[in-house]
């Protein structure tokens, strides 16, 4: 195959600076090289960016046939009980409403996905013989009372059983999801990731998501407590009495990769004791933060002390759409004092090492795989820099190239 070598406007590495004028060679699946200047037969792609394959390290594919997020977004338990509503009143076959998530995904620019899945249906699709984002599909499990353990064990067994094609194994893994405090006994939670550490696969939970969740573990107390009790699952000693957040943290420490899904309530002590677990990333959503009306998110004083920080679209059921460009965006909206590299490197970089594909992805790197998203520039009123012009509000997706193919 004849290597393809394109020139851009600027080409964002991450791993480096941003290179004006800068070339990226591809040799069949792989950046063969990346550099700043010129080549005699380059394809000039004109007032571009080329950043590498952005990375959706959380969203939930089986809500993207929505139109507009689920109503009303407080209290979260009200929001909570639309997504039971939804779930139960959807017609699609969950089959076509994941599809649609993975091709709106891939147009979007984002080629490598943390998907969260409640049936086999997920881990197929990302397993078809077809251009598919690369994934970590976490098998999510709930159960509340003792009664649901086994029976979610098994689920848990039967989904790391699911067959993968030799040829998707590198860019398709299973992942476990206990889906939060709230949702899963504590005895199920313990043994879904001892399940995971045995396999020596990665687990997602959500936790820190809102303040109730510490109402719940801490006192046994609040709206979590009235849902549950709705539901007839409530029972008070199925909870220690003053449980911690970093109770739940501490057994995520010793698997291989883990991911604390929003961590939108995180401070001091989830600061302090995810210091001293690397293996542990959080995934910060903006959006789907911004439309629940939380407090500002500590995602930038987690970075500062040395926590892996990766974004996440979470799904259509809280966010309008699963761009993950457009998450930078509105990032360098609320925050327009935080570096533009910065915010590139929580979508690309921060997302690749907390699926555990960072030697895969995530950086124009040589060696790496040649996923890449191409940015359409604003036209520069003046000499803009092309940190100035990558987050400009005016810039878009025009392109995806993944393993070495454009895909549009």
């Amino acid at each position: 195959m004849e290597r393809q070598i394109y020139q851009a406007r600027w080409v964002f590495p991450v791993n480096g600076p941003p290179l004006e004028d800068g070339i990226v060679e591809i040799e069949g699946t792989r950046i063969a090289a990346v550099y700043g200047g010129a080549h005699s037969r380059a394809i000039d792609l004109g007032n571009v960016a080329l950043v590498p394959g952005l990375i959706n390290a959380h969203t939930h594919l089986e809500f993207s046939q929505l139109r507009a997020p689920l109503e009303p977004a407080a209290p979260f338990t009200d929001w909570i009980r639309a997504i039971m509503k939804s779930r139960f009143e959807t017609e699609q076959p969950v089959t076509e409403r994941i599809q649609q998530g993975i091709s709106e995904c891939l147009s979007a620019g984002t080629t490598t996905v943390g998907e969260i899945a409640t049936s086999e249906e997920s881990l197929r699709l990302f397993n078809a013989d077809s251009q598919v984002p690369r994934a970590v599909v976490f098998r999510e499990c709930l159960g509340f009372t003792p009664d649901r353990k086994a029976s979610q064990e098994q689920v848990a067994a039967a989904f790391l059983e699911e067959p993968i094609r030799p040829e998707a194994l590198p860019r398709l893994f299973p992942g476990l999801s206990p889906h939060a405090p709230y949702s899963v006994h504590p005895d199920l939670y313990l043994n879904l990731i001892q399940q995971a550490r045995d396999q020596g696969v990665p687990v997602a939970v959500h936790l820190g998501e809102t303040s109730a969740e510490y109402d719940l573990l801490e006192r046994k107390e609040g709206a979590f407590v009235d849902l549950l009790s709705e539901l007839g699952l409530w029972d008070p000693e199925i909870l220690q009495d003053g449980m911690r957040m970093t109770d739940y943290l501490a057994p995520l420490a010793e698997l291989p990769a883990a991911l604390a899904v929003h961590g939108n309530y995180f401070g001091p002590p989830e600061w302090e004791f995810l210091q001293g677990a690397p293996a542990i990333s959080v995934v910060y959503c903006p959006r789907t933060h911004h439309y629940f009306g939380h407090p500002a998110h500590p995602w930038l004083t987690m970075i500062e002390q040395g926590i892996n920080v990766a974004l996440g679209t979470d799904s259509r059921a809280s966010n309008p759409d699963l761009s993950l460009w457009k998450e930078l965006l509105f990032l360098r909206e609320i925050c327009p004092q935080v570096p533009t590299e910065l915010i590139l490197e929580c979508g690309t970089l921060a997302g690749a090492r907390a699926l555990g594909f960072a030697e895969e992805t995530g950086s124009l790197e040589v060696g790496k795989a040649a996923d890449l998203a191409l940015i359409q520039l604003p036209e520069e009123a003046g000499g803009g820099t092309g940190s100035d012009l990558l987050l400009d509000s005016r810039s878009d997706v025009a392109r995806v190239m993944l393993n070495g193919v454009w895909i549009n």
